[in-house]
C-alpha cells in the first residue's frame, strides 16, 4: 500500500525566541531543510563538503558536520570537492538526516543527537533525496546512472532501482503517495510507486510554440526542471523550469527571445494544463503571469493553505511570489543579501522562509507579511553557515558571475534575463540546438573545464574562455569589454577552467570497458588517432599557444549540412578575423562525454552508438566491427 501523504504538522510559537514551526515531512526534495520540531535548519554546503546545523531562533551556527574535505590540486590550483552534497532530508522523527553526496556516490545518514555518520554507495551522482512518511524508506535520483534507488533504513542498503529518463533530479510526492522524479534536461516527469518502484507513468511537459510569431514572448522546449512540488489543498503539481527559445536564429537570437522563466502546472492525473511566464514590456499581454524578469527558477515551496508559490531564482537572485489562484505574480522580493540561492523552506505558520544562498555561504532569513489579498516578503537577517571557506576568493567570484543574471550588480546580461548557466546547466550543457550564425550548434558542457581541450567553438572560432565576453554580448545583452573589465573575465574563466568538476562517469561493465578501449586504441579503427591526450582530443595540436592565426587541426567528418535552406552550416570567421570552413570541425574532449547527449555539431545523435552509425567510414574507421565491437566501445566511451 502507498504511504499516505502526511499532514502539515503545526505547531505553535510560543515567547520571541520560540522556533518557527516546521512539517513533519518534506513533501520534496530541497538543499535546506527544518527539523519537525523547527528548532533547527539543516542545509548542504556542495562546495565544502559539508552540512550545517543552524540554530533558527538564536539564528547562529550550531555545528558543521564534515562529510568530506575539497581537493586543490597543487600544480593546477584546480578546486573539486570530494563529496559535494546536494539534497538532504530530515526522518520524520526528527533524529536522522540524509544527504546524498554528487561526486562521493553515497547517501549519508547523519545521526543528529550524536552526529555519527553512516554512508552507503548508491550510485553515480546521486541528487534528489526523500523519505518516506513512515520514516522506513529513503528514495534517491541517480543523475548519471539515470536510475532512481529505494534505501531500506534499518539496515541503510539498496533494496530496489529501477531505471528512468535522462538526468533524474529532484523527488516529490504526489497528492495520491506516488514518487514523482523531473528530469534536468529533458522534459519528464516520471511517477513510481514507492513499494515496488515500478513505472507508473510518465508525464511530459510540452515545447510551447511561439505566439503572434514573436520570438520575445515565451516559447520552447523545456529544460532545467530543477524542481517540482504539489500544491497543498489540490492535486496539481507544480514544476519549476525554463524554456529555451531554440527556434530563434541569428542575428534575431538574443538575450529576451533566449531563455523564458517558466512554472509548468500538471493535474493529478498527469495532464498538462498550463505553463505560467513572464509578460514582456511593449507586447500584449498573452496568458502572461509573471510582471518581472526573472532568472534560473531553481527552488519553489508554497503557503501551507497552497495560497501562494514561493520561487526562487539562482540566476536573477531574488524570489518571485506567484498567487497560486489567479496565477499571476504577487510581488518579487530583489535583491537577496547573498548569491545563488537555490534552495528555500517555509516554516508551517507561514511566518518566515529560509533560503539557501550557495555562493555566499549563509542562510537569508526572509519574513512573509500576508493580509488577506496579498503577500510581501522582507528580508529579515542573514546566518552565516560556514566556519571556513574552502573555495579560493577568485573561483568563488567566478561561480558568482557564472550563474548571475544580476544585471544589478554586474553588466553581465540585461534586465535579469540570462546567465551563463542558463545554457550551460550545472556548467553542463542544456541538451539542445541553437541556431548560431555559423550553423546549427549543440551547447557542449564546460565540465572539467577548458584547459587542455585545445581551441574552443565546433570551428575552433576561440581560444580561450575568456573571449566569451563576445557571447556576453551578443546572446546575454551585456556590456563586456575584454580589456578593461578583464578583473571580472578573468575569475569567470578561471571559475570555468578550475572548479567545474568533471563529472562522475555512469556505472559501467568492466568487462565491456576493457575491449571497447583495446577498441577504441587500434589503429585501425582510429579513434585515437584524433581523440588522444588527456582531454582525448588533437584539437591545437603542434600550436602550443592556440595561436587563431596559427596552425588549427580541423576534420571533415561528413556531418555538416551545407544545402539546407533554412539553415545551413557556413563558412565564416573566427574571433580574430581568420577564415573557417564550413564543414571542418575541431575534435570535441571525451571528458565525460556520457554526461552530454545529443552530440556531435548540431545534435544529430542522440546517443553516443548513434555517433558511431552516423559517422561509419567518415570519423575513424568503425564500419568493420560488429554489434558487440560497438557496445563495447560505447561502453569504454560512457566510462571516461
Amino acid at each position: 500500500m502507498k504511504p499516505a501523504l502526511l499532514a502539515i504538522l503545526v505547531i505553535t510559537a510560543c515567547g520571541d525566541n520560540a522556533p518557527p514551526s516546521a512539517a513533519a515531512v518534506a513533501t520534496h526534495s530541497s538543499s535546506i531543510a527544518l527539523s519537525p520540531a523547527g528548532d533547527r535548519l539543516f542545509v548542504v554546503n556542495a562546495d565544502s563538503d559539508s552540512v550545517s546545523v543552524i540554530d533558527p531562533a538564536a539564528r547562529s551556527l550550531v555545528a558543521e558536520i564534515a562529510l568530506g574535505t575539497p581537493v586543490i590540486d597543487p600544480a593546477t590550483g584546480a578546486f573539486t570537492p570530494s563529496v559535494m552534497p546536494r539534497a538532504l532530508a530530515v526522518a520524520p522523527d526528527g533524529a536522522t538526516l540524509y544527504v546524498t553526496g554528487e561526486r562521493a556516490g553515497d547517501l549519508f545518514a547523519i545521526e543528529l543527537a550524536s552526529r555519527d555518520v553512516r554512508s552507503v554507495a548508491v550510485c553515480s551522482e546521486p541528487i534528489g533525496v526523500l523519505v518516506d512518511p513512515e520514516g522506513t524508506a529513503v528514495f534517491v535520483a541517480c543523475a548519471q546512472d539515470e536510475e532512481v534507488v529505494r534505501v531500506e533504513v534499518t539496515s541503510l542498503t539498496v533494496t530496489v532501482r529501477v531505471p528512468v529518463e535522462r538526468e533524474p533530479w529532484a523527488l516529490a510526492w504526489s497528492s495520491d503517495g506516488e514518487v514523482l522524479v523531473s528530469h534536468l534536461v529533458s522534459p519528464e516527469v516520471t511517477v513510481l510507486d514507492p513499494g515496488t518502484l515500478a513505472i507508473e507513468t510518465t508525464w511530459t511537459l510540452p515545447d510551447l510554440a511561439r505566439r503572434d510569431n514573436d520570438p520575445r514572448l515565451p516559447h520552447g522546449q523545456p529544460r532545467g526542471l530543477y524542481d517540482l512540488a504539489p500544491r497543498p489543498g489540490t492535486a496539481e503539481v507544480w514544476i519549476a523550469h525554463i524554456l529555451l527559445g531554440t527556434d530563434t536564429p541569428q542575428p534575431e537570437l538574443d538575450f529576451e527571445s533566449t531563455v523564458f522563466p517558466s512554472l509548468a502546472v500538471v493535474r493529478a492525473d498527469g495532464s498538462y494544463r498550463r505553463t505560467l511566464s513572464v509578460d514582456v514590456d511593449g507586447i500584449p499581454r498573452i496568458d502572461g503571469s509573471f510582471g518581472d524578469i526573472v532568472s534560473g527558477p531553481h527552488a519553489l515551496a508554497f503557503t501551507a493553505d497552497g495560497a501562494y508559490a514561493l520561487v526562487v531564482d539562482t540566476s536573477s537572485e531574488d524570489i518571485l511570489v506567484v498567487d497560486a489562484r489567479a496565477e499571476v505574480e504577487a510581488s518579487l522580493l530583489r535583491p537577496l543579501p547573498g548569491h545563488m540561492p537555490e534552495g528555500i523552506v517555509i516554516a508551517a505558520d507561514d511566518s518566515v522562509a529560509f533560503i539557501d544562498e550557495r555562493n555566499t555561504g549563509d542562510v537569508a532569513i526572509v519574513r512573509l507579511d500576508r493580509t488577506d489579498s496579498s503577500l510581501e516578503l522582507a528580508v529579515d537577517g542573514v546566518i552565516p553557515r560556514l566556519t571556513r571557506d574552502p573555495m579560493p576568493p577568485d573561483l568563488r567570484l567566478g561561480q558568482h558571475l557564472f550563474y548571475s543574471a544580476n544585471s544589478d550588480e554586474y553588466p553581465i546580461t540585461r534586465n535579469h534575463w540570462v546567465s551563463c548557466a542558463s545554457c550551460h546547466i550545472e556548467g553542463r550543457s542544456d541538451a539542445v540546438t541553437w541556431l548560431f550564425a555559423q550553423g546549427p550548434r549543440d551547447t557542449p558542457t564546460n565540465a572539467g573545464g577548458m584547459r587542455d581541450t585545445g581551441f574552443l567553438f565546433r570551428t575552433a572560432d576561440r581560444s580561450r574562455v575568456q573571449d566569451y565576453w563576445k557571447t556576453v554580448n551578443i546572446e546575454q545583452g551585456g556590456r563586456f569589454d575584454p580589456i578593461a573589465q578583464a578583473d571580472l573575465l578573468d575569475p569567470l574563466a578561471a571559475y570555468v577552467d578550475l572548479a567545474i568538476p568533471a563529472p562522475i562517469p555512469p556505472a559501467t561493465d568492466p568487462t565491456l570497458v576493457v575491449r571497447g578501449r583495446a577498441l577504441f586504441e587500434d589503429p585501425t579503427v582510429g579513434c585515437s588517432g584524433c581523440h588522444r591526450g588527456p582531454r582525448f582530443t588533437d584539437s591545437g595540436a603542434g600550436n602550443p599557444t592556440l595561436d587563431l592565426a596559427g596552425t588549427v587541426q580541423l576534420h571533415d567528418v561528413g556531418t555538416c549540412v551545407t544545402d539546407d535552406a533554412a539553415f545551413p552550416d557556413v563558412a565564416h570567421t573566427d574571433i580574430e578575423g581568420h577564415p573557417r570552413d564550413a564543414c571542418r570541425f575541431d575534435t570535441p574532449s571525451l571528458t565525460g562525454v556520457a554526461s552530454s547527449p545529443p552530440y556531435l555539431h548540431d545534435g544529430r545523435a542522440a546517443t553516443l552508438r548513434d555517433v558511431l552509425a552516423l559517422t561509419r567510414g567518415t570519423m575513424g574507421h568503425t564500419e568493420g566491427l560488429g554489434s558487440a565491437d560497438l557496445d563495447a566501445l560505447v561502453e569504454y566511451l560512457r566510462s571516461l
